[in-house]
C-alpha cells in the first residue's frame, strides 16, 4: 500500500497555500486539488480509510510523489502520532511564520469570516490565560463543513510551534522535518523551493508558475458579505447544482472563492503596548523550544528575546 511521500503540515497563515500551489504543478508530483482535504483530524485514520481516500484523491497510481497540505496538522495534539502510526516514513514540511503575524492573519480572516466581533487587543489579552492557553491546546480544528465555525480560542496556540513540533519530534527524526519560514519564501523563493525540491528528491529544474508571487494573501473584508453566502447556500436549487459538483472539484472552487473573496482592509489592528510585551515574553520561551530541537533560530526570535 502506496502512502505519503510528504505532506506540508503548516502552519495556517504561514504561506502554505503558496508552497502548495508551486509543488502541485510539478509531473511528478501528485496532490489534491484541494489543500485542506482532511484525513488525519478523524480518529479513523487507518489502512482501510487510507486505502479508500487514496483511490479517490491520487487517481493518477503509484508512479509519481504523493503528497498533502494541511496546516491544521499543527493544530491537533494527536495529529503526529495518527500519522506516525499510519505512515512512520513520510516527510514533513513546516512553514513558520513570526507568532504574532500568524496571529494577526489568523483574527483578520475570522474578521472576514463574520466569526469575530472583538478587537485585536481584546482577543489577545483573552487568549493570553493560562486557562484558555491550555483549552486551546487541547482541541481541535473546526471542520467548517457547514459554513465557517470560530476559531478565535486558537490565535496563540496555533502559533505555539516549539510546543508542536516538539510533538512532531516525537514521532519522526530530525532528517524527517524539514523547517521554512515565510520570510524565506517571500526573499528567496527560488531558494526555498530548492531546497524543498532536495527534501523530496525531486529534481531542481522544475520552473513553476507563478514563482514569486503570493497565492492566497489574508484580509479583513470580504467583497460578498456574509450574509448574502449563507442565503445563497440555503436555497434549494444552487444547494442541489452544487452537491452534484464532485467532491475535489467542490474543494477548488472553494479555495478559488476564497481567494477572491479576500479583501484588504486600511484599517490598523491597535495593540496596547502591555500586550504586545506579553505576547512576547510568551513566544519568547517557544522560541527556545524550536531551537533546542536542534532548528536554526526563528528569524524573529532576537526580538523576542530583548522583550
Amino acid at each position: 500500500m502506496k502512502t505519503l511521500d510528504f505532506i506540508i503540515i503548516g502552519a495556517q497563515k504561514c504561506a502554505t497555500t503558496t508552497l502548495f500551489e508551486l509543488l502541485r504543478q510539478h509531473p511528478e508530483v501528485s496532490m489534491p486539488l484541494e489543500k485542506e482535504v482532511p484525513f488525519f483530524h478523524q480518529r479513523e485514520c487507518d489502512a482501510a480509510a487510507w486505502s479508500a481516500f487514496a483511490d479517490q484523491y491520487y487517481p493518477e497510481g503509484e508512479n509519481k510523489t504523493w503528497g498533502k497540505a494541511s496546516p491544521q496538522y499543527m493544530a491537533d495534539e494527536a495529529i503526529p502520532a495518527r500519522i506516525a502510526a499510519l505512515m512512520p516514513g513520510t516527510r514533513l514540511i513546516a512553514v513558520l511564520r513570526d507568532p504574532i503575524d500568524r496571529s494577526r492573519s489568523h483574527f483578520r480572516m475570522a474578521l472576514r469570516r463574520n466569526t469575530e466581533t472583538r478587537s485585536f487587543d481584546e482577543a489577545m489579552r483573552d487568549r493570553l490565560t493560562p486557562e484558555a492557553l491550555e483549552t486551546a491546546r487541547q482541541g481541535t480544528a473546526p471542520t467548517h463543513r457547514n459554513g465557517y465555525e470560530p476559531e478565535g480560542e486558537f490565535y496563540l496556540a496555533w502559533s505555539e510551534y516549539g510546543r508542536i513540533l516538539t510533538r512532531y519530534r516525537q514521532h519522526f527524526s530530525e532528517e524527517q522535518m524539514l523547517i521554512l519560514y515565510t520570510d524565506e519564501l517571500e526573499n528567496d523563493p527560488r531558494g526555498v523551493l530548492t531546497r524543498v525540491l532536495k527534501f523530496l528528491d525531486l529534481g531542481t529544474d522544475f520552473q513553476p508558475r507563478g514563482l514569486g508571487e503570493v497565492m492566497h494573501a489574508g484580509g479583513g473584508g470580504a467583497r460578498v458579505p456574509h450574509g448574502l453566502r449563507v442565503w445563497l447556500r440555503e436555497r434549494t436549487l444552487i444547494a442541489a447544482f452544487w452537491n452534484r459538483v464532485p467532491p475535489q472539484q467542490q474543494g477548488r472552487i472553494r479555495f478559488l472563492y476564497e481567494r477572491w473573496n479576500s479583501r484588504k482592509r486600511k484599517d490598523p489592528l491597535p495593540l496596547h503596548h502591555a500586550t504586545e510585551q506579553a505576547l512576547r515574553q510568551h513566544f519568547a520561551r517557544d522560541a527556545e523550544l524550536i531551537e533546542s530541537l536542534g532548528i536554526p533560530s526563528p528569524p524573529w526570535s532576537g526580538d523576542y528575546k530583548t522583550a
